[in-house]
């Protein structure tokens, strides 16, 4: 039985690292203490076949925003199809687009991408802003998971000005709009939510198609605010996610270990809530 499934992988292919993550390279490299080695998609398969699991990977747009290429649906779709026993796609929508945004969700749908990730800091968008509605409706129409990223980002940290990005478009509270707009929207807050971390607890605990994923942070540095929720309230909608290549599932599941959770609650977290989530039996 598959361990685990890592909803939160930004595959570091060439086209990826060398494409619209290029302008961070350095800063990410002194961020994380360590440079971002390029993969193939075959040596990514075969480094979560050996762990026993498999990995959602995440599209890339933000062009309008950032002026860097898209790391693109297509490209992520054909790396699931290259190792589908492993990978489960999600694309990106540059949603700047309008017209093109909303078709490219529909694009997305017919590949057989299983969601839409969002980063609204590097994407320069408010999600609650009507104009963007049309790419969730899209999304709900097809049943597409809308995983957002919320809270703090490591892109730009520690630099003047930041690069330009901006943290107030990833509040957690304007998922709770879309959620309340979009009822049958399942929505993934990605990351600890700090500095608003309570704030992604009240719109998870009230609206039970909001989830949240634990990425980008190692275990060891989650409050006792948000392991408690984790704990009760939202032990079935908590969904394990590394933000590899930044953080290691090696890592981030043995400091997970280390709280000594019990059983069940970890095959919950690590692999059950989000095979209900992606219909995965």
């Amino acid at each position: 039985m598959t361990r685990f499934i890592d909803i939160h992988v930004h595959p570091p292919v060439e086209e990826f690292l060398h494409g619209p993550f290029e302008p961070y390279l350095d800063q990410l490299a002194e961020y994380f203490g360590r440079p971002l080695e390029v993969m193939t998609t075959q040596e990514i398969a075969d480094y979560y076949r050996e762990l026993n699991g498999k990995a959602v990977l995440l599209a890339w747009s933000a062009q309008t925003a950032t002026g860097t290429p898209p790391f693109r649906n297509e490209t992520v779709a054909d790396m699931v199809a290259e190792a589908p026993d492993v990978f489960i796609g999600f694309g990106s929508i540059d949603p700047h687009r309008g017209s093109a945004a909303v078709a490219a969700v529909h694009r997305a749908a017919r590949r057989g991408l299983r969601g839409l990730k969002f980063h609204p800091s590097a994407q320069n968008f408010t999600p609650s802003e009507r104009e963007f509605y049309p790419i969730f409706a899209a999304a709900e129409e097809h049943g597409l998971v809308v995983l957002s990223h919320t809270g703090f980002t490591g892109l730009g940290a520690g630099t003047p000005g930041g690069m330009g990005i901006r943290h107030q478009h990833a509040h957690p509270m304007h998922l709770d709009e879309v959620a309340a707009t979009f009822p049958s929207l399942q929505i993934v807050m990605a990351h600890p939510s700090w500095p608003w971390q309570s704030d992604a607890l009240a719109v998870a605990q009230h609206k039970t198609t909001v989830w949240i994923d634990l990425s980008g942070w190692s275990p060891k540095y989650l409050s006792e605010e948000l392991l408690g929720a984790v704990r009760r309230t939202l032990s079935d909608r908590t969904l394990f996610g590394t933000d590899f290549p930044f953080i290691t599932p090696e890592r981030w599941l043995d400091d997970w270990d280390a709280l000594g959770m019990p059983e069940d609650l970890t095959r919950k977290v690590l692999h059950d809530n989000a095979a209900r989530l992606l219909g995965i039996e």
